[in-house]
């Protein structure tokens, strides 16, 4: 099986890693999921020139890039070469320390639990619900694990992301309560 964790930072590492410890069985892959928001303004003012940049990252990454939707599909080749993108990219590296921010702690909580899980992170243009879709059917996940802390105004405790996750999810979805609520 395979046990998807989707974060966006608030996930408390503790709470997740011990509901998942209770569903993990060895040979089981877990991977702990971001989402990379990148606003709509940056990427108009990166430009085509910025897109492909960000792409190649991603690309370069093993990562998928979604940010800008259409933009990203008429900007990105159609075959990827191997892109070598800089290591000191500001854009690399601003998202590699966001997804390393949100996964980090998640990750080391499931090690502390015997859990192994590898961290996975895509960019994407404010449609986070669909983006985890896509990872889900990329990673043939069985269990979505989501917090459940809501921040929507007319979805109630969950939020608008875990109330579509929940109604539009292919894999089982585990919620987590935030431990404030």
């Amino acid at each position: 099986m395979h046990i998807l964790i989707a974060t966006d930072g608030t996930l408390d590492p503790a709470q997740a890693a011990d509901a998942v410890a209770r569903w993990y069985r060895e040979g089981d892959e877990v991977s702990v999921f971001t989402a990379v928001s990148i606003p709509t303004d940056f990427l108009r003012r990166l430009g085509d020139s910025g897109v492909r940049e960000a792409a190649a990252i991603a690309l370069e990454a093993g990562q998928g890039f979604t940010a800008g939707d259409r933009a990203a599909e008429r900007l990105a080749p159609a075959h990827p070469v191997s892109p070598q993108a800089p290591s000191d990219s500001p854009v690399l590296l601003a998202i590699a320390s966001t997804a390393e921010m949100r996964t980090k702690p998640i990750i080391e909580a499931l090690a502390a639990r015997n859990v192994p899980a590898k961290p996975a992170w895509r960019t994407t243009e404010a449609h986070i619900a669909r983006t985890i879709l896509q990872e889900i059917d990329h990673r043939e996940a069985e269990l979505l694990v989501i917090g459940a802390h809501g921040q929507g105004r007319f979805e109630g405790l969950l939020g608008s992301t875990g109330t579509k996750l929940v109604r539009l999810s292919p894999a089982t979805v585990l919620l987590i309560k935030s431990a404030d609520r």
